[in-house]
């Protein structure tokens, strides 16, 4: 190149950016971050040094929401991502699409922060907490389908001989796309208008294995969720901050779904009591009966008339005990349909069919207030019967 070439700041600048672009496609940084900032709009901007020198890096709110933890000063992590230049001030920085803790102690604390934010927010609160209904009639799971997860819950229900009708929604419960997994798997059951309860979760694994059941997008979804949700991840000793997000937590997939029908099956087993003790007192007036009967029969040479009596008295008996058995098993049963249609009434699609709504954005978040959302913005408006597309117009207050 001649000596007598003259560039611009700009020209010079881009050439640099296309030489390091080119040269740095995609590559792996190991350092310390220091200088974190998130931005309004969601994405983050850090340095990453280490004894002797330092790198500016960005990451844009897309890959920052994928992330299964918080970033913060002082963590030793590897990022990926590619070189570039920001033009406007000349800096070279790498434009970060993942992090990685390094090190499982380095996860922990990563997990520890997140949970103390979400913490703080609200999130894990007592009083966020609803009780599993008495009376479910349709349970949701979200595990794997080929898991022993699921397998576990049906043998429970099973052999409870349970009056519940179950349906899996499917979900990767592992490995880097599992968040968004279940976090889907959530939004397909919470779209039904027959579900009164969720159980969530998977059988044991590593700690590395149950990382997704921590994530961030996870918990929010929880959090927010319009039904009762039982977690049920991996083993007793083990905790995830699903656990913490929901309403209740079992210590297995099988716990769970007993906890889901316990007081269904006491119910079940009251009104069987109570049919064999009416059934035990009909047999037993029968019986007196029959021996008063036979008694009068054997003192008696021709009154005919009085046996003939005895007997259609004691048919008579025996259907009204019998007509009684079956009004007082109806009650029952009535009493469950009655408690059952009240649970219905006062679950989230009836509030709903009332005339209320729950708002969305796209990305799926509830919009509580109106400083969640900006002028333009496209929101999803979830009815008793669909969903209406919509767009922000204007905010008042």
């Amino acid at each position: 190149m001649s000596d007598n070439v003259t560039f611009t700041v700009s020209q010079l600048t881009r050439l640099i950016k296309d030489a390091l672009e080119i040269s740095f496609p995609t590559l792996w940084v190991e350092g310390e971050i220091s200088g974190f900032r998130p931005s309004a709009s969601g994405h983050c901007y850090f340095t990453l040094k280490d004894s002797s020198a330092q790198l500016s890096a960005v990451m844009f709110r897309r890959e920052v929401t994928r992330l299964p933890f918080v970033p913060a000063n002082g963590m030793h992590v590897l990022v990926r991502g590619r070189i570039s230049v920001y033009e406007a001030r000349g800096v070279y920085q790498i434009i970060a699409d993942d992090i990685e803790p390094r090190g499982i102690g380095a996860i922990r604390e990563a997990l520890e922060k997140l949970r103390q934010k979400l913490d703080a927010e609200g999130l894990f609160a007592e009083d966020r907490k609803r009780p599993v209904p008495p009376y479910p009639q349709v349970v949701g799971v979200v595990t794997s389908a080929t898991g022993a997860a699921f397998a576990d819950i049906l043998e429970v229900l099973r052999e409870k001989d349970a009056p519940v009708h179950v349906i899996l929604s499917p979900a990767l419960v592992q490995g880097t796309e599992a968040a968004e997994s279940i976090v889907g798997a959530l939004d397909l059951l919470a779209e039904r208008e027959d579900v009164d309860v969720v159980i969530i979760g998977r059988g044991g694994g590593s700690f590395e294995d149950l990382i997704p059941f921590s994530d961030e997008r996870v918990v929010r979804a929880m959090a927010d969720y319009p039904l009762p949700l039982v977690s049920a991840v991996g083993h007793e000793i083990d905790m995830t901050l699903a656990d913490l997000a929901a309403d209740i937590r079992a210590p297995t997939p099988s716990a769970a779904a007993e906890m889901v029908v316990r007081r269904l099956i006491e119910m079940e087993g009251t009104l069987g009591h109570l049919g064999g003790k009416l059934a035990a007192c009909i047999g037993d007036r029968l019986e007196t009966g029959r021996t008063r009967l036979g008694s009068l029969e054997a003192g008696l040479v021709h009154p005919r008339h009085l046996l003939d009596q005895g007997r259609i008295r004691m048919d008579d008996l025996s259907f009204r005990l019998t007509a009684s058995l079956r009004t007082r098993l109806e009650r029952g049963r009535s009493e469950m349909a009655r408690l059952g249609g009240m649970l219905s009434t006062l679950g989230p699609p009836s509030v709903l069919r009332r005339g209320y709504a729950v708002v969305r954005k796209t990305d799926g978040t509830v919009v509580r207030n109106q400083a969640q959302v900006e002028l333009g913005e496209g929101l999803d408006i979830r009815l008793a019967e669909g969903i209406i597309g919509a767009q922000v117009t204007g905010k008042d207050g």
